[in-house]
This record gives C-alpha cells, structure tokens and sequence, in this order.
C-alpha cells in the first residue's frame, strides 16, 4: 500500500499532566478543539493540527501527561507522547511557572533529552511579569534545557514571539514550513457507537500503533487527526469518540468529546460509519445515520469485525448487507465495505473507495443533460404541487453547487410548490443516470413571478418548451390561435 506520512514540519508539546499542554495546543491552532480539563490525563493520544504562521504552516502535536501511572492505559499514554517526541522536529517541554519545578519535571525532561536533542524549555502561566520573572528562577536551570521561554496559554502573552522563534528555527535547519496554499487535503473521518473499533481500524490503516486501543468504552475522548499521503493524495483521518445516546452521558468531559465529534464530523469531507458485524444494527446506529444523512457527507458504511463472524458463506455478506439496507433505507446510496482491523482486511479499499466518492462529489453535470433528464422525469410523473389540484410548471433546472452536488430546480409561480414525493422521484432518476455513488445530492426549489414567465420563454434553452409544457401551457396556446383567427 503505497502510502506515507505527510512530513509537514512537526513540533510537539510534552511534559507532565496539567501544566497546560492542551490549551497551548488550543492557543497556537485558534480552536477548542483539545479538551480541557483538570481531571488527570484528559489527553490521552497524540492529536495533530495545522498551526499557521506568516503564511506558511507547520504541524503542532498535543500529548498527554507522561507521569502516568503503570496501568495498561497508562502505559500507553506514556508511550503515544514518547513516539511524539521521536518523530518530533522540535519538541516543547512545558512547566507550570505557578508550581514550580517538580522532581516530576526533572525526571521527564532527563527522559525527554534522551529521546530528543532539539528540546526548548516553555515555562507556561507565566500570566504577568512578575510571573515571567519567576520563571527565570535558578530552580528551572536544573532541566538542563537552557533560558526558559515565558508563556501563557491563557493570555497568549508570548506566543507571538515564541512563533516567530519556531519559524526561523525550522528554517534555519532546513525545514521550511510549506506555504498555507499547498495544505489542502481530503478528511475522513471515523465515526460510529463506542468498541465497534474505531480506533483499530485506524491503526490498521496506518499501520502502526497511532491511536490507543482497549476494550474500556471511550478510551478515546477527543477527535485524534493524522495526516499522509495515499497515492499523491493528501488524506488527513480523524478519529472520534464513541458517540452514545444523549440521556447515557454522564459527565461533562463525555460531553464535551462528543460536541468536538461533531464539529469534527462538520468539517469532514467523508465519513465512516463503522458497525460492529457481528451484531445486529442497533438504535444508535440509527441515530448516527441520521445525523450523517443531515450533514450532506460521503459516506461509507463500514462492516468492521468481520473475522469475528462465525460460519460465514458467499451468502452472509449479502444477508447482512440486507438488514442494513432495512435499518437505513435513506442510505441507500452509500456503499458498505466488510473490513477487520485485526486483519487489516480491505483497508486499503476505504482509502480507493474513498478517492473515488470525493470525485462524484466534486463532478458537475451539464446543463442540458440535466433538462433533458427533467424532461423524462416530467414525462414520467407529472409533478404534483405541495397543496391543491394545480401542477406546478416548472421551468429549468442547473447545477448550482458541488460537495454535496447541488441542484436547483426553478418553477414558475410564487406559490406553486413542488411536492416531495416528486422531488425524491427526480433525486432517484438523478442517481440511475448520473451515479453520484457514496455522497448526498442536495435538489432545492426556487419560484419566479408568473408576470416574468413570457419575458423568460423567449430566453429559454434549446426543448424547454417541452419540459415547460404542462396543460395550461397547451390550453393558452389554443387560446391565442382562436383569437388570431377571429382578427
């Protein structure tokens, strides 16, 4: 699989619990997107983010506390901050100037050093200059990490300059950060209930340890983001937490997680809705379908778990693709991929699969062949007005935008609306003709003033009139004929 990290230049943030790691994250990448938290070790997997600065960009990595305890969680917390530092350009060791220099802090920046030979000194609540001059105590020399740099998260005193230091720091070594332009690149996003696996099928995509598995529900607490390269395609895969119904959340950290899943599924090009398959399609599952379906993403519904299922034939795919198919009815555009993360079966498939929804996304259709289209639809099914006998004449219809594809259909009259069932009638057509495969099509109405239908007509497309030609239509023109006669 051809597929390697994007190598923007990488700074990362470590150091004990609570000495504000996270809302220095928060503070160089403008965003709340880190939880914040004084519950010990909030922050558990490495999270990634763009930090721009003077018009270029580099990357900023949170990490958690690394004074954790020797559990399994733990452990793993410990080791996700120090592959940060290894794969780090420039790592931050933070203190926190308020309570000083800890045996902790000793510890892990003697750790630190070992790992890392690029290693700045941030002393961190450093919220006033008496603060600041605190910071330049004797005490913080015993790091052995040189003149601190004096910071707050909270404030933002000093994070200007320290920036500045960063970029000509990179610069000076070879690293300059790549212009803001050049970073745009396809998010996926990883969404479903909490242990269907999502942080495994993550792991196995990329193919290294990147984000902390257990069966513990919601080890995962905040959207992790983590950007390479997939055939000269920049991908950037988030993974979120799991997302319970709204009456189980019982803490305000939960909360806050899934209000950042969210925000992260909106920013989202495409989404993977991830199933446990080896059990049925639950409520919530439900639920998450809707709320992709309101989003207007790419989606692919993934089966994960797959070597879990028991007994399979050619047959069990299909039976259970079918009970998807009946628990979300509306998704019936979105493709379903059978996957394992203990395997890493059809992994590499998400990515092409992937790749090939955000084209239908971004396609455009022509304008004439989407009229001709209307006209056999019209022909088809009359359109049935929203309310009363009348049908509504409608006019034209065009492309207007794309990821989702937009469509536009224009009737003539204020209040003649077009009924829904019509407007999914045409939606249906509009995939059997055009594809659109994995992604929502958006068809909205807009109305026009009898009074500028005549001056219309006269500008109208080649065969409008047909798509135009409703009875009434065919009833005036009879009209006229009778009164030129009479003259």
């Amino acid at each position: 699989m051809s597929l390697h990290k994007h190598r923007l230049p990488r700074v990362a943030l470590v150091g004990r619990t609570n000495v504000g790691k996270s809302t220095l994250w928060n503070r160089f990448t403008e965003s709340t997107t880190a939880l914040v938290s004084d519950d010990l070790h909030t922050t558990r997997d490495r999270n990634y983010a763009p930090v721009v600065w003077r018009g270029r960009m580099f990357e900023i990595v949170d990490t958690g506390g690394m004074d954790t305890e020797s559990d399994a969680i733990g452990t793993q917390i410990r080791e996700q901050a120090e592959h940060a530092i290894k794969e780090a350009d420039l790592v931050l060791f933070i203190v926190d100037t308020k309570a000083g220099v800890l045996p902790q802090d000793v510890q892990l920046a003697r750790r630190t050093k070992a790992l890392h030979k690029h290693v700045w000194l941030l002393a961190n609540k450093s919220d006033n200059p008496t603060l600041c001059a605190t910071a330049r105590q004797p005490e913080m020399y015993q790091l052995n990490l040189g003149e601190p740099y004096c910071v707050s998260a909270t404030t933002g005193l000093g994070i200007g300059d320290l920036l500045d230091e960063i970029y000509i720091d990179l610069d000076r070594r070879g690293l300059p950060p790549p212009s803001a332009e050049e970073t745009q690149s396809l998010r996926l996003a990883i969404v479903g209930k909490p242990n269907v696996g999502k942080s495994s099928l993550m792991n196995a995509i990329l193919g290294e340890p990147r984000v902390i598995v257990s069966p513990t529900a919601h080890t995962t607490r905040e959207p992790q983001h983590t950007e390479f390269t997939y055939k000269d395609h920049r991908i950037t895969l988030v993974d979120t937490a799991g997302m319970r119904r709204t009456s189980r959340i019982d803490s305000d950290l939960e909360e806050a997680g899934v209000n950042r899943n969210q925000r992260a599924i909106r920013d989202a090009d495409i989404a993977l809705l991830v199933f446990d398959a080896s059990e049925d399609p639950t409520v919530q599952d439900k639920h998450l379908a809707g709320f992709m379906q309101e989003e207007a993403k790419g989606l692919i519904l993934v089966a994960n778990k797959w070597d879990l299922v028991e007994s399979k034939t050619h047959k069990t795919s299909y039976e259970f693709e079918a009970r998807i198919r009946s628990s979300f009815p509306f998704l019936a555009w979105a493709p379903i991929i059978f996957t394992s993360s203990v395997t890493k079966q059809r992994t590499t498939q998400l990515l092409d699969l992937a790749l090939e929804i955000q084209t239908e996304r971004d396609r455009h259709i022509d304008y004439n062949a989407l009229n001709r289209l209307l006209k056999a639809c019209i022909k088809t099914m009359r359109p049935l007005a929203s309310y009363g006998p009348k049908s509504p004449r409608i006019y034209d219809v065009a492309q207007v935008g794309h990821a989702p594809p937009t469509f536009l259909i224009t009737v003539h009259g204020e209040k003649d609306n077009v009924h829904p069932s019509w407007l999914k009638f045409f939606e249906k057509r509009l995939r059997q003709k055009f594809g659109f495969t994995g992604t929502t099509t958006v068809v909205k109405v807009r109305h026009i003033p009898v009074a500028k239908s005549s001056h219309k007509r006269n500008i109208q497309g080649p065969g409008m009139t047909a798509v135009a030609g409703s009875a009434d239509e065919k009833k005036r023109r009879v009209n006229q004929t009778r009164r030129r006669q009479k003259t």
